[in-house]
């Protein structure tokens, strides 16, 4: 059986469970596709915060760049606190549940398992079994950047589904 049927399969089983919960029929869809919009609304905001800070940092001196652990972390910060705002603008023409916030919250940390596992895998094991000659570095180097891209994006979205829910009162 090829992974293409086993993704359809798993999908339609999906679908199923989810079909009992008629007012909510396609909240793992509706969540997927605002993870998505965070996804993409984050990578742009981080990306755009980090080119400033380099851009500003010979300018002005307390923006120097000193430890790129602690930039890092203010960046994910201002994009989740950026996409919070985005949620709440988006919640007066799309009124999502917070069983979709509770999935977007499920799918981020699904999401981060699976690359922790990823890495590993990649990192140690296929290495130190030497699998890894017919993959070029190219291909591993890219996957890399899109790791950082992504995970960096998720944990944003993660600040932003926490903050609105709070602010909705949801937790």
């Amino acid at each position: 059986m090829s992974l293409t049927w086993i993704i359809i399969t798993v999908m339609l089983l999906v679908g199923l469970v989810t079909s009992r919960r008629r007012h909510e029929r396609f909240a793992f869809l509706a969540a997927f596709i605002l993870l998505g919009l965070m996804v993409l609304v984050a990578t742009l905001v981080i990306l755009l915060t980090l080119v400033l800070a380099y851009a500003f940092s010979d300018s002005v001196p307390q923006l120097a760049m000193g430890s790129i652990f602690v930039l890092y972390g203010l960046l994910m910060i201002i994009a989740g606190i950026v996409l919070y705002f985005f949620l709440r603008l988006l919640h007066h023409w799309w009124k999502f549940s917070a069983t979709t916030l509770t999935l977007i919250e499920y799918y981020i940390q699904w999401s981060l398992i699976y690359a922790t596992i990823y890495q590993i895998v990649f990192d140690n094991l296929l290495k130190s079994l030497e699998i890894v000659k017919n993959v070029s570095q190219l291909v591993t180097i890219s996957s890399n950047i899109i790791l950082v891209a992504v995970l960096s994006a998720f944990i944003a979205s993660w600040i932003a589904v926490i903050l609105f829910k709070f602010n909705q009162e949801q937790i």
